[in-house]
């Protein structure tokens, strides 16, 4: 019967489900900070359970191409190879060619102390500014920590002692009225995160392949089967990124020479 990973390896807590919902990772030491697709952090959890069997467990050394890593997880290998390079680039494996395959040297743990997790709140909102936040603070499924109030206690008026004089005096006095008690101070009201709603799939598959885009770098490899999203997102007026502009420019010329 194969090995089955178990908790002793990994520790399915918060950490990872910061990690499957953010939508872009920075290195806190390096301060690089890349988007990440679904199928990115998918190659990354199957090269990370890899290495650990091969490299950890085994002792051995972990190798695996591109194009077998791409179909592991259901991804061309032009996509697979632009995962590769924002893993590499965000700290979280390093490797080096060897012959045919790469030999990967290192897959790093989702330490907090060493990665941010962040998603935009905002993502479903067409027209709306990014607003991000860390997802282990933020979480989808439930409700931001904050610093709850203490509790205003009522104040308690001391007892007057009573006079022993008064024991042998026969006339009566008027009662004393009772000192007037401190309402106690209303409770701070505890604001709760907001939950987005949920949108229609097309739209979350547009921000997000928008937010690509426009965060795309010198080292953003672009591909030909993008050209229909670039050219939409152009003739909404939401693609400004300078790098997927020139790109995009730069096939339309081709195409108009050629015909």
């Amino acid at each position: 019967m194969p090995d089955i990973i178990n908790s002793k390896v990994f520790s399915f807590t918060n950490t990872e489900d910061a990690f499957n919902e953010c939508t872009r990772i920075t290195n806190r030491n390096t301060g690089v900070t890349v988007t990440l697709l679904s199928s990115n952090k998918q190659l990354y959890v199957r090269m990370r359970h890899r290495y650990h069997l091969f490299a950890k467990k085994r002792g051995g050394k972990y190798y695996d191409n591109i194009e077998q890593l791409g179909e592991s997880v259901g991804v061309k290998y032009d996509a697979a190879s632009d995962a590769l390079k924002k893993l590499q680039a965000v700290g979280l494996i390093s490797g080096t060619i060897k012959g045919r395959s790469y030999e990967w040297e290192s897959v790093a743990d989702l330490t907090p102390e060493d990665f941010l997790f962040e998603r935009d709140i905002n993502a479903m909102k067409r027209k709306t500014a990014p607003e991000w936040v860390d997802c282990l603070k933020h979480p989808v499924f439930g409700y931001a920590k904050e610093d709850v109030a203490p509790e205003v206690q009522e104040e308690k008026q001391p007892v007057p002692e009573a006079d022993p004089m008064c024991e042998f005096d026969d006339t009566p006095e008027e009662e004393a009225p009772a000192p007037e008690k401190v309402k106690p101070a209303p409770k701070p009201k505890i604001k709760k995160s907001v939950t987005p709603s949920a949108a229609p799939s097309d739209d979350k598959e547009y921000s997000t392949k928008l937010r690509e885009f426009e965060n795309a770098g010198h080292w953003y490899k672009f591909s030909e089967y993008q050209l229909p999203d670039l050219e939409r997102f152009k003739r909404d007026g939401n693609l400004t990124n300078e790098y997927a502009l020139a790109y995009l420019d730069k096939h339309t010329s081709q195409q108009t020479m050629n015909t």
